[in-house]
Formats: C-alpha cells, structure tokens, sequence
C-alpha cells in the first residue's frame, strides 16, 4: 500500500468529516447508504448508475436489499456513470468520466488517489454526493466483502457506447471495460462472488404518448437486448460471476412500463422493489449452493 501524503490525509480528513454529518440527513439527499458495521452478516458493494444511486420514496435498492436480507450494504454508485471509458468531447457530463466502473476499478486495485483528490478539489456543491461515495469506496475493507454488484448500461446505451472490437480489453467499450473491471475487482476481491447486472428496460415518449422502447431505438451502439448480451457473454467467461438479466427478470414491457419506471429510463419504487426481490432471491441460491458444498 503506498503511503498517503499530508495533502492526501487533509483532503481525506475533510471528507470524511462531510461524509459523517451527511449521514443525518441520507434520505434527504437521496443516498440510502448503509454503513457496515456486524461482521457477522453479508458484505455487498454496489457499483452502478441512477437506477441503484437514487432514491425512491426514501428508498434506494441498496436500501431494499438490507431490509430483506442479513446484510450491510455500501451504497457506492453515482447517477450518470458509465462501464466505459467515454469521449469526453461527446459527453455533457465530462467530469463523471473519471467515476465510470473502468476508472474507479484502476483507481481502487492501484490505490492512486490522486485523482479522486483532484475530483474532489473541484466538486461542486451538486457533485457532493458523488465525493462522498467515492470517500467510501476507497476505505472499504475488500477482503471482507461478499458480493460486488456491478449494475451499468443505461448510461453506456445512451451515450452510444461500443459494445465490443477486436480488442477484448478496450475501455471504450463495454465489454472491455467490464472485463477489465471484473478482472480488477476479481483481484481486490478473491473471495466475493459478483453479480453483473444488466441494463434494464426503457421506453420513450413524444407529447406523453410512448412512440418506441430501447428494443427499437439505437444510440449508437446499440438497442438495450444488445448491451444485455454482451454482458451476459462477460460474465460467463468468469468463474464466481453472476449475471442477472433484468430484462427478463423484472418483466417491463410496453404494456406495463408506465407501472414500474419512473421517467423513460429508471426504475421507480415498484420497479425497485422489483429488482431487489430478484437480486435477494439470487443471492439467496447462491447463499444455499454453498451451503450444499
């Protein structure tokens, strides 16, 4: 572990100290975090976009999970991110680039802060939520974790993202980027079992009247079944990987959308529910499968 300058511990020091008044007022600002504490229950990290980051009726996934099961959960995802690594010079929201999954995966395995500290030098008051996960992310304890679960798509479908090119390990696309952060996090974490996530299912509308859903529209670089695939293909070249196909899972479709997503894209509190009741139900069987060993 590489020692940590007096610059690095001031800035640190100062974060925690928001880090630790914020948790007052979490739901609120919409965090849902859950601080570990019983070293007894299950480990779980999340990684992801909006769909896991946000709250719904003052709950977030995270938070639905740790109601159904014995577990402690760190809520680290922030809306907006990506698996890849984006062009910038395409992307509204540049600065979020370095939180995508590719970035924070390298910065946690080679333990170089220094660009989380520049990030945090110039966050502003809006971006105080994504300083805080990240305060967090950096501090867990990785040998004690369970399950990562990796949840990102939405913003990668969107953007136009690569899925794949000859390069398995390219970062500007999705698969590469989620190998290398499996990869990473596989390295990190020997013993956790991770669960990959996919993409889940959108629809969008003109003057309040749907016109097409992520089966019909393209970015880019591809529809949501697309990004679904590929990270099914990831996740199965791995051992002790997971993958969770919520576009068959949770049972969105054009007839009932308008039930369980809150806008075009993102989950609401019935959608939410939805999710946590599969991931429970998957953690649970693997839970079981172990005991069967």
């Amino acid at each position: 572990m590489t020692k940590k300058s007096i610059k690095e511990y001031i800035i640190f020091s100062l974060i925690a100290i928001i880090t630790a008044v914020s948790v007052i007022s979490t739901a609120q600002i919409g965090t849902g975090k859950y601080y570990p504490g019983d070293e007894s229950k299950l480990q779980i990290v999340f990684l992801g976009d909006s769909n896991i980051a946000y709250d719904y009726e003052g709950k977030t996934i995270p938070h639905r999970v740790a109601e159904r099961i014995e577990c402690d959960v760190y809520n680290c995802a922030v809306g907006g991110t990506t698996a890849t690594k984006i062009n910038t010079s395409n992307y509204v929201d540049k600065s979020f680039d370095l939180l995508c999954l590719y970035n924070i995966t390298k910065i946690i395995e080679t333990e170089d802060h220094q660009p989380l500290m520049d990030y945090f030098g110039e966050a502003t008051v809006n971006e105080q939520l994504a300083t805080e996960k990240m305060q967090m992310l950096v501090n867990i304890k990785y040998e004690e974790i369970d399950y990562i679960v990796i949840s990102y798509g939405l913003n990668d479908y969107t953007t136009g993202s690569a899925i794949s090119n000859e390069d398995k390990y390219d970062e500007m696309t999705y698969e590469g980027a989620m190998r290398c952060a499996i990869e990473r996090l596989q390295r990190i974490c020997p013993n956790a079992t991770i669960v990959v996530s996919s993409i889940t299912y959108c629809a969008f509308s003109e003057n309040g009247r749907m016109v097409e859903d992520g089966y019909e529209r393209s970015w880019g670089g591809g529809y949501i079944d697309d990004y679904r695939d590929a990270a099914r293909r990831v996740a199965s070249e791995y051992e002790n990987v997971i993958f969770m196909d919520n576009l068959e899972l949770l049972g969105i479709d054009k007839m009932n959308c308008a039930e369980y997503i809150h806008d075009e894209m993102h989950l609401n509190s019935a959608g939410q529910e939805k999710y946590a009741d599969c991931l429970v139900e998957i953690i649970k069987e693997n839970e079981s499968g172990k005991d069967d060993k």
